[in-house]
């Protein structure tokens, strides 16, 4: 499951902060770092 997450959190994540707007990067980002931050965390939560 965390490889799924952190998979589909970096995947393609240089082109996709160069094609989304400005305004959205920064969501994008909040989401690589929270996958990041928390790696495992839904273990906790079974």
């Amino acid at each position: 499951m965390v490889d799924e997450e952190l998979s589909s959190a970096l995947r393609d994540l240089p082109g996709r902060a160069l094609s989304v707007p400005v305004e959205e990067r920064q969501a994008l980002f909040r989401n690589v770092s929270a996958v990041l931050r928390n790696p495992g965390s839904w273990l906790y939560e079974l």
